[in-house]
């Protein structure tokens, strides 16, 4: 596994990472010693190699880049999960956070200081049924606005709502114990953005929700909360 040296993260910007799932033998060697008993008894569980595969190289690059930040030594890290599950470094003396989602080939992480973040990850997938996901799962607006988009751009306009929802949620650290209707992205002009929270019309202020430009194929979205200053986008080659 590469070892990584980001640049300095300062409290008001972000840092992404992008990188491809498939690596090389090589590579792939050193990654399941780098990862905790925990990690490895999940590993094991998936019924598919290539799951199996993903899911240890993923979390193997997610210590890596740690690692670069932290300056722990990846197989050190510790994580605890949140009562929702959301984990975070156990490491007290760091007040760096993370959030990383992998889809199909490709895998996104988010980084900051002592700000919560949430990012995902889809790929663009064409036999999903829209109209219902979204009747059961968007607000009203959103689905209003998803149906004025023609059928040949709905597929990527659906992940592209999708994947701000669920970075929304990831960076509450709340997952799908929030209804994903109360809230709004807007999708009808320009990139993508938080337009309205319910019950609290203020909650919106407090966050910041954007589109990540992922591989071709690939819808991203990051949102994190308070200000932000700026972003930096890094693809990793995993070989």
């Amino acid at each position: 596994m590469q070892e990584l040296s980001p640049p300095r993260l300062h409290s008001l910007e972000i840092h992404l990472w992008e990188f491809p799932l498939a690596t090389s033998e090589s590579t792939f060697a050193n990654c399941r010693e780098l990862l905790s008993e925990e990690e490895r008894i999940r590993a094991d569980k998936f019924r598919f190699e290539k799951h199996a595969r993903n899911y240890i190289f993923a979390h193997a690059s997610l210590r890596s880049i740690l690692s670069g930040y932290t300056r722990i030594a990846a197989r050190d890290l510790r994580f605890v999960d949140s009562k929702q599950g959301k984990p975070r470094l156990a490491q007290s003396a760091t007040d760096f956070r993370f959030n990383m989602s992998h889809a199909s080939n490709w895998a996104l992480v988010g980084v900051t200081r002592g700000r919560e973040i949430g990012v995902d990850i889809e790929a663009i997938r064409q036999d999903v049924e829209f109209d219902k996901l979204a009747e059961r799962f968007f607000s009203q607006q959103e689905r209003e606005a998803l149906r004025s988009f023609s059928p040949e751009h709905k597929a990527r306009a659906f992940f592209r709502c999708w994947t701000c929802k669920e970075a929304f949620l990831k960076a509450q650290g709340v997952g799908l114990s929030r209804n994903l209707d109360s809230f709004d992205v807007d999708l009808s002009s320009g990139p993508a953005c938080l337009l309205a929270t319910r019950p609290d019309p203020n909650e919106a202020e407090r966050w910041r929700l954007f589109e990540i430009e992922g591989p071709p194929g690939y819808a991203a979205a990051a949102a994190v909360e308070g200000s932000l200053s700026a972003l930096a986008l890094f693809r990793c080659d995993s070989n």
